[in-house]
């Protein structure tokens, strides 16, 4: 990718990090000395604000990651088309070239994305 005026690297925070970070912080507010003081910042609306952007969290790593899933599904899509829209072209010009098996490179593509020897 060449970053342009439009386009910035993604930056990958460990989803990890961030859940252990959060672990960290329930386990924090579970004990007797901090308790109260967790308490009192619920009751500001400051402190609501921030339970809520917490408890989101968790949500937002999973969406996180079922997104980055989806991406490299659809990376591998689109590796897939582009190498039978090669294999076709391929095809095209063998048949124009008179080449006695032109479908040679799409039956070969297609094996190859089946995971099938040639």
């Amino acid at each position: 990718m060449i970053p342009t005026s439009t386009t910035q690297p993604i930056r990958r925070t460990g989803l990890q990090e961030v859940r252990n970070r959060l672990d960290y912080l329930t386990q924090l507010a579970e004990q007797p000395t901090v308790r109260p003081v967790i308490l009192a910042l619920l009751t500001t609306p400051q402190g609501l604000a921030l339970a809520g952007i917490l408890a989101a969290l968790p949500v937002l790593c999973d969406e996180i990651e079922r997104l980055r899933d989806e991406i490299e599904r659809l990376r591998d899509e689109r590796t897939a088309h582009h190498n039978l829209t090669a294999a076709a072209l391929a095809t095209l010009a063998a048949d124009r070239d008179g080449e006695p098996d032109p479908l040679y490179y799409v039956r070969d593509e297609l094996s190859a994305q089946r995971g099938e020897a040639p």
